[in-house]
């Protein structure tokens, strides 16, 4: 009898573990998240010009956010695992003349 209820619980155990496995192979990724900028984003804008301003860490000490200025012009790198969407692997502004850079 004891023997039954193991190879059921094996067998059951077995059946949720390639349930998993098989909806995170076959599952839509989140289209809310996506890659981050990367060290050669960094490298291209900054041969290109752009100076690096500030680089502001996240609360874990990682995942900086890089600001670049080139004229007029800001951009925001974001860096990490990965980025939300809306926030983007980049962010562009342009400087408005009322406002002051610390």
């Amino acid at each position: 009898m004891i023997k039954i209820f193991k190879y059921f619980f094996y067998s059951i155990f077995l059946l949720i573990f390639i349930a998993i496995s098989l909806a995170l192979i076959f599952a839509p990724e989140d289209q809310a998240w996506i890659d981050c900028s990367d060290e050669k984003d960094l490298y291209r804008y900054v041969y290109n010009g752009w100076k690096v301003d500030k680089v502001i860490k996240d609360y874990k000490g990682e995942y900086p956010r890089i600001w670049l200025s080139k004229n007029d012009r800001i951009k925001a790198l974001n860096f990490g695992w990965r980025c939300y969407y809306l926030e983007g692997a980049e962010l562009n502004f342009k400087e408005s003349k009322d406002v002051q850079r610390n």
